[in-house]
């Protein structure tokens, strides 16, 4: 298909870890296809990990809360965004959402060509006319987003995140960094407790005996790091700790923490944004997984190690728990979660005090 010229409309209405996954994607047009423009449409609050990517001529920006603001309202600003949408007369409009809200955007927008995945919904099936056989249940996401491009006749692939990060959050993170006192002479570690839901998170005390560690034998100042609401769990885990961190916070905005991951020796969190923001700024992760697989989800990282225990109801809603008794993340524990952690140190160089892995409480 001839895309010099195109304009090509990438549609993720999902969370910042599913939105930075499209990166990949639009890397990828811009290679080889640069004479296409690639603009995007995700959800409110996830913009901000695209918005000053270069490859991206401008961001839309879907609010999921006006939509569900009762049937007018709703009505009213659904067809707001469609006419605005449709005034830029897109060619090719490729849905990574897979639902029944998406696509009926994609198909509501005008655009000739319209892309999906034979697995989305019936829904999407319908109101969309091409079709990519990848089963999300078995690639990673990224995987299985960038085989969209071979309907489009693309074949080389793009397969790596990144972050584009603005000067004035630079400098933001300058100043947090200088406040805290944080040591240039040795490499940090970002510790991320909270996940999208209690059941993806490893309890805290087993974070604090892992900062010990890190502290014992790296001598590495442990930066912990939360979102909104998430105040009291790092609490939870700070008060465990026998060194307190040498910054927690949970104020930094989606942009400053991947900034500060940037400048970490690794990140270790559970499932959930950070990771995948830590990838995409080249920070070396070891991400803790249980309800959801890996092989689907996992940072995308040259240096990233998952632990994984890989229960027969892995894949469940997240609800409740089916096994209360012995979790999927309960299962995990210290010294697996210690043993990556200490391969990827020592993969990038992070050098011990000389003091063999076991030797710390």
């Amino acid at each position: 298909m001839e895309l010099s010229g195109k304009r090509i409309l990438i549609v993720k209405l999902r969370y910042i870890g599913d939105t930075l996954s499209v990166v990949p994607v639009l890397e990828s047009l811009a290679r080889e296809a640069p004479g296409a423009s690639v603009d995007v449409l995700v959800n409110r609050g996830t913009e901000s990990v695209v918005a000053h990517h270069p490859d991206i001529r401008k961001v839309w920006v879907y609010d999921y809360g006006r939509a569900k603001d009762g049937f007018w309202n709703a009505m009213t600003y659904q067809a707001g965004l469609i006419r605005r949408l449709r005034s830029a007369r897109y060619d090719i409009v490729i849905d990574f959402t897979h639902g029944d809200r998406a696509a009926f955007l994609c198909r509501a927008i005008g655009a000739p060509v319209r892309i999906t995945h034979a697995h989305a919904s019936r829904l999407s099936r319908l109101l969309m006319n091409r079709f990519v056989d990848s089963d999300p249940n078995e690639n990673h996401i990224v995987d299985h987003q960038l085989a969209s491009l071979r309907v489009l006749g693309l074949e080389g692939a793009h397969r790596a995140l990144s972050l584009h990060v603005p000067p004035a959050v630079v400098q933001e993170v300058d100043r947090v960094v200088r406040e805290a006192g944080l040591p240039s002479d040795r490499p940090w570690v970002a510790m991320h407790p909270g996940a999208r839901g209690e059941l993806r998170q490893w309890r805290p005390e087993r974070f604090a005996r892992v900062a010990g560690k890190l502290g014992g034998i790296f001598g590495t100042p442990i930066l912990l790091l939360g979102g909104p609401g998430e105040e009291e769990l790092l609490a939870r885990v700070a008060c465990r700790m026998e060194v307190a961190p040498a910054l927690q916070t949970a104020t930094l905005s989606l942009l400053e923490m991947g900034e500060l991951l940037r400048r970490c020796a690794l990140f270790l969190g559970n499932d959930s944004a950070p990771g995948h923001l830590a990838a995409a700024a080249g920070c070396p992760t070891v991400s803790l997984f249980g309800p959801t697989f890996p092989h689907m989800w996992r940072p995308l990282s040259p240096h990233g190690e998952v632990v994984f225990k890989n229960v027969a109801c892995c894949g469940c809603r997240q609800e409740t728990c089916l096994r209360p008794e012995s979790s999927c993340m309960d299962l995990i524990g210290v010294e697996e979660v210690w043993d990556r952690v200490c391969f990827v140190l020592e993969s990038v160089g992070v050098p011990g005090k000389g003091m063999g892995k076991g030797s710390a409480a």
